[in-house]
């Protein structure tokens, strides 16, 4: 059988690689991870396993590092290396660049199979679809595979990848998923693109079974035993009939505290809902607002989410007892300093108990970059090289009080937690840019994260310092 390495910079689980491990492991394949490591040590872990493939789930923004990786890997090893993730989904164009023997668009799991397979074999590998392959100077683009439908018979996550990063024992937050897919259209989200690659190619929302999602869960606490479990769908539960069938299954059969990602808008149409979710035994939901601008918000990012909706949400949770995150983007197109600003009243008004803010990142092909583009904001050469690492730093827009906007994002939290600080925030986002204002919202954001995900204090700590460049410096 084949070997398999995933290389990651930071020290985090996702799911992905966790399932296309499973995939892989389930047909005799040679699955491992190193995550974390300068390249001194990505090479012994190479060294040491052999693989046949060096493997990098990519985001756009960490495409440079991991292709800086590659390309040593490459020189030293000879390793054939293999690009994944939303990077080359979105950017096949990757595929040319030196050090690349191969990048995986879309999912993942049946493409990667078929890798392996074919190279445990001794089999051409170079028409299997969702790759693109290089090969003796020439690159084949191969077509989309249709969507898997039943997504129950995808094996469980492959939870003992990560098992060798710190804080990965027993206790802590462990994801699941319920579902694949989003049935919404906001402009600064990759869901619209997704849909577009897979027209024609299978329903593109699929909902496990209730009944699988448990059988995972019991699964799960009997290796891991999870303090929490984290259900990370892009929107949990959208299915309200799927939904409280599964509730009633979760509180008599694993009766976990859980977090979990809601749209705003379903949690203000009914205040059962917020009921069912807390007595499941939900503590914490995290959802949307974007910005505190109704037209921004609708127009410009279509969102299709009312102020009235907003606080109707905020609502109905605080009167079931459920604390929730708010994610909010400071520096969106068109946006003023005072549209930022009433962002910030919005979550001090709905009294948001984990206020999130970014900084907006122009992805190139998001139809909100599109829109950035031609209103003038983006310059006319920029590219994805151009876009951070971290999306907490600064803006890639040329808007009038940009510089102002990105110090309101550095004192974000503090304003909407401590509202008695917005006078002195009005008055720090006038002075340059400097570093400790990153510093301040480093140490501010690490509160709301223990305080929101419900992470072990020292574990997350040790976590930051050992990845803080992706936090508080540029990539």
């Amino acid at each position: 059988m084949s070997k398999l390495l995933f290389i990651q910079n930071l020290e985090y689980e996702f799911m992905g690689p966790m399932y296309i491990s499973a995939v892989l492991k389930r047909a005799g394949h040679s699955v491992r991870l190193v995550a974390g490591k300068d390249y001194g040590g990505v090479s012994e872990a190479v060294r040491d396993f052999r693989p046949d493939v060096a493997a990098f789930p990519v985001m756009t923004g960490q495409h440079r590092w991991a292709l800086d990786i590659g390309r040593r890997l490459k020189r030293d090893h000879g390793v054939f290396t293999l690009y994944g993730g939303p990077h080359t989904t979105f950017f096949p164009e990757f595929i040319e660049e030196d050090g690349v023997d191969a990048i995986c668009r879309g999912e993942g799991e049946d493409a990667v199979l078929e890798l392996m397979d074919a190279m445990a074999a001794g089999r051409d590998f170079s028409g299997v679809a969702n790759l693109s392959v290089k090969s003796g100077g020439t690159i084949r683009r191969n077509d989309i595979r249709r969507l898997r439908a039943d997504v129950d018979s995808y094996p469980f996550c492959d939870r003992e990848l990560y098992a060798g990063l710190p804080g990965a024992g027993p206790g802590g937050v462990k994801g699941v998923i319920t579902s694949r897919g989003c049935v919404y259209k906001c402009t600064f989200c990759f869901e619209e693109s997704m849909k577009a690659l897979y027209r024609d190619k299978g329903r593109y929302v699929r909902f496990r079974s209730a009944g699988g999602v448990i059988e995972e869960l019991k699964a799960l606490k009997a290796v891991c035993a999870p303090r929490t479990i984290y259900f990370c769908d892009d929107v949990f539960g959208i299915n309200k009939e799927w939904l409280y069938g599964f509730l009633d299954m979760y509180k008599k059969e694993i009766g976990l505290e859980f977090i979990c990602l809601i749209r705003a808008d379903v949690a203000a149409s009914d205040a059962e809902y917020a009921r069912k979710l807390y007595d499941a035994g939900c503590r914490v939901v995290f959802f949307g607002v974007e910005t505190g601008s109704e037209r921004l918000r609708n127009e410009v990012l279509k969102k299709g989410l009312s102020d009235a909706a907003i606080r109707r949400a905020a609502e109905n949770l605080h009167a079931a007892g459920i604390r929730f995150r708010t994610y909010n983007i400071l520096g969106l197109p068109d946006e003023t300093l005072a549209d930022a600003f009433r962002t910030v009243e919005m979550n001090v008004s709905i009294k948001a108990d984990y206020p999130w803010c970014s900084i907006f990142s122009p992805y190139p092909r998001t139809e909100l970059a599109r829109y950035a583009a031609e209103k003038g904001y983006l310059s006319p050469d920029f590219s994805p090289d151009d876009i951070p690492q971290s999306f907490f730093i600064s803006s890639g827009l040329l808007m009038k009080d940009i510089k102002r906007i990105e110090n309101l994002h550095k004192f974000f939290q503090t304003a909407v937690l401590w509202p008695w600080t917005l006078p002195l925030v009005k008055a720090l986002v006038r002075l340059p840019p400097n570093p400790l204002f990153r510093l301040w919202f480093g140490l501010v954001y690490f509160y709301c994260y223990v305080r929101s995900e419900k992470r072990g204090f020292y574990g997350t700590l040790f976590f930051a310092l050992r990845n803080y460049r992706s936090v508080l410096t540029k990539g």
